[in-house]
């Protein structure tokens, strides 16, 4: 069986209300499989709006909706809560993608299965300084290489990505050996576009509509 569930923390620092600003992009994405769409969340207007599209909601302990929580925490409780069997599998989808449309989605779905994956994250193309170049702030001014190498060249720099959660898939026997973020050594990467935004601040939802034709439906408004 597919569960699809939806993280939807109440609280947010970098732009307020956040989930609730986004809730309909996804909701609307995944509607057709409502009776298997798990939100969940500790915010009473989010469960008011996962029930009037029937979807399945867990109403998240207080010591589970805190700042510090890990995604891992928070699924594990999903998981028992359902009484998920090892051999079901999980799409998280967080609400911080309001582009992602079903089409990913069962792409991403499709993805995973070809390659008889155990979890899989999305990868983008690196935009940042590369690694190679960053350096741990030491003591005492000195600073200590990411990963040792002795690369001089910027020909020989290893190619890096960006890890994504645009989509997140996982199989709930391998949920254990997953870490905090929700992959391990043996996480798959499906690549998507580099125009792909995750909103969490007012400056991301800003390159959204950017990035974004101004129409009614991806146009978000700020209360």
């Amino acid at each position: 069986m597919i569960w699809y569930v939806i993280p939807a923390r109440k609280g947010s620092k970098g732009l307020p209300n956040k989930n609730r600003l986004l809730f309909n992009f996804t909701a609307e994405t995944v509607k057709s499989v409502n009776q298997d769409v798990i939100v969940t969340t500790d915010d009473e207007y989010i469960i008011d709006r996962a029930q009037e599209y029937k979807f399945n909601v867990r109403k998240r302990p207080d010591d589970l909706a805190q700042d510090t929580t890990s995604i891992k925490a928070v699924m594990w409780d999903v998981l028992s809560w359902y009484d998920m069997k090892n051999d079901d599998v999980v799409v998280m989808l967080y609400l911080t993608y309001p582009q992602r449309t079903w089409l990913d989605i069962t792409a991403g779905i499709e993805f995973f299965y070809s390659h008889n994956a155990k979890s899989m994250l999305c990868k983008k193309e690196w935009q940042g300084t590369h690694p190679c170049l960053a350096m741990f702030d030491m003591y005492n001014n000195k600073g200590k290489q990411l990963f040792y190498h002795n690369y001089y060249r910027r020909q020989d720099y290893p190619a890096v990505f960006e890890i994504s959660h645009f989509i997140a898939i996982f199989r709930v026997e391998e949920f254990f050996r997953l870490n905090n973020q929700l992959y391990n050594q043996d996480t798959i990467y499906m690549t998507i576009g580099d125009n792909i935004v995750d909103i969490d601040t007012i400056e991301d939802l800003r390159k959204y509509e950017r990035c974004n034709e101004r129409t009614e439906s991806n146009t978000i408004i700020i209360e």
